[in-house]
């Protein structure tokens, strides 16, 4: 069994041979290159080149880039986080999940009102909205008992969106 491991060793090149002779082939050996008074070398393990077509490149070669047509320089600005309108999601079962994620692809904030919903349904929920979140690098947050918002990245409610949805009784106003 060690003799095809080592074998697979070698064959994969991690291994030299020169290494796997065990006791017995060294017995072997040993008498035949005193009686002919010629050396055996053991076989070594094969050399390892890179492919041919590799990175390196050499050192003298450029790249050119020719320009044609009139070019202007521009400025690059960073895009401020964009301010959305919530859906508001009633939650009577697991089918609610699509409506969900629906509106998240389309980034477009959540608002998850599961305060009628069966405590099994909540978790599944829950589940799904917290992998939908990651997945779409968004945020996902609790605003009142038994509500939470989740919101696409880089999106944002403004403070009118938020009174409104405090007025609905879907969202906690700090203090």
């Amino acid at each position: 069994m060690s003799s095809i491991w080592n074998k697979a060793m070698y064959f994969l090149g991690l291994d030299d041979e020169s290494r796997e002779l065990d006791e017995h082939e060294v017995a072997a050996t040993a008498p035949a290159s005193e009686a002919t008074g010629n050396a055996v070398e053991p076989p070594r393990g094969r050399r390892v080149e890179p492919p041919a077509g590799s990175r390196w490149r050499p050192a003298n070669t450029e790249a050119r880039v020719e320009t044609v047509g009139v070019t202007q320089a521009t400025a690059v600005r960073p895009v401020p986080g964009q301010e959305s309108q919530a859906e508001i999601v009633v939650a009577a079962d697991f089918a609610d999940a699509q409506l969900l994620a629906d509106h998240l692809r389309v980034r477009r904030a959540v608002v998850l009102d599961l305060r009628g919903t069966e405590p099994d349904t909540v978790r599944r929920l829950v589940d799904f909205a917290s992998g939908i979140t990651y997945a779409l690098e968004g945020t996902m947050q609790k605003v009142a008992q038994g509500v939470i918002l989740v919101a696409p990245a880089r999106t944002a409610l403004s403070e009118d969106e938020l009174r409104r949805l405090a007025d609905l009784g879907l969202y906690d106003l700090p203090d």
